[in-house]
């Protein structure tokens, strides 16, 4: 896994379009660009290689981008681009569809045909706009590629369903990329989990769930459970056997799910809980509420047991890590080192 974070503030702001210009027109994905801007275009980038796949954020002012067929003609990696506007309004046209959306909407396009886009400013205040990019090669794509001009500049929501997911995990890949370790196993993992979440997503819009691989479907249910236990955290009554309910699968399957990744599924969430638990007890601003209070709202009921479990992962007490906390003047306590992690999957 590669990370480059790129800026023009040391470019003079009369050569900074020049500047991100000649990158683009130089990229394995060839544009033409061109703003109102010119004069004075800051750029930044973060772009996260994960060999297969790639993922970036741009944030720059309003601008137009054109691929032409003679760009294509040039050079055409044959990749498929899941577009994310973070902030600003969109418009794009593609294979004769053109479509205009804001922040939260995704949009699919290919390199291998001339495509149009802006983006622009949603108003006056000076905000940048904000995309985060994924590329994929089109080998990859989980789904028939003839059905794939059904998709393309077309909005599909990032607010919902595999959309919500696929937003998330795109923007924490690219925000911290090393909280998932830096191996190639790594790497193949997080584009799985891409892919298998790009797949999903064209599926609720295109009859072809079941074209999906098996693999593909099984990694997708996991993040699905995973963002549902996260939403549910705080209620006590979270377990197994109401997880499953929720997926209309049973409690067997899904701690067959959790055994493949090495976790059982109360495990990870107690794990989830006491993070939360020590997070809120190292906060300064939250040294008035009651221990047992801080337990209780992260759906611990037995007080003694929530303090076996913290004092079992962090080898310190909840009190020692609050009395620590207020001792080093609120700043954060370094845990135990040897405290279980909670891995996610991708």
């Amino acid at each position: 896994m590669i990370r480059a974070c790129l800026s023009s503030e040391a470019v003079p702001p009369q050569e900074r379009f020049d500047w991100w210009f000649g990158l683009k027109s130089a990229s394995p994905i060839a544009t033409t660009l061109r703003s109102d801007f010119t004069d004075d275009f800051p750029v930044a980038v973060d772009h996260v290689d994960l060999g297969a796949a790639t993922l970036t954020t741009m944030s720059y002012p309003s601008a137009e981008v054109r691929r032409t067929a003679r760009h294509i003609r040039r050079g055409d990696p044959g990749s498929l681009q899941v577009s994310l506007t973070l902030q600003g309004l969109s418009g794009f046209e593609q294979a004769g569809r053109n479509v205009r959306f804001g922040a939260g909407n995704f949009l699919l396009y290919e390199s291998s045909s001339p495509f149009e886009g802006w983006m622009r400013r949603h108003d006056e205040s000076g905000a940048p706009t904000r995309s985060i990019v994924a590329t994929l090669p089109m080998h990859l794509l989980p789904f028939p590629a003839d059905r794939l001009p059904d998709l393309v500049s077309r909005p599909l929501s990032g607010r919902e369903g595999f959309g919500a997911l696929l937003s998330h995990f795109m923007c924490q890949v690219v925000d911290d990329p090393g909280q998932f370790g830096d191996t190639p196993a790594t790497s193949d993992r997080l584009t799985h989990t891409l892919v298998d979440l790009v797949g999903h997503l064209a599926a609720q819009y295109m009859d072809v769930e079941r074209s999906l691989p098996a693999e593909s479907r099984t990694r997708a249910l996991l993040l699905r459970v995973q963002s549902h236990v996260r939403r549910h955290l705080r209620d006590p009554g979270l377990n197994p056997d109401s997880i499953a309910a929720a997926h209309h699968i049973s409690t067997r399957y899904l701690h067959r799910l959790f055994q493949e990744q090495g976790l059982t599924v109360s495990s990870w969430i107690r794990q989830l809980r006491l993070e939360r638990c020590r997070r809120a007890l190292a906060n300064p601003a939250l040294a008035g509420v009651p221990v047992g209070a801080i337990a209780a709202r992260w759906g611990f009921t037995q007080p003694a047991v929530f303090t076996r479990a913290f004092r079992a992962a962090y080898g310190l007490t909840p009190s020692e890590v609050r009395a620590r906390t207020l001792l080093s003047d609120g700043s954060a306590l370094a845990v135990n080192k040897s405290a279980p992690m909670v891995n996610d999957v991708g």
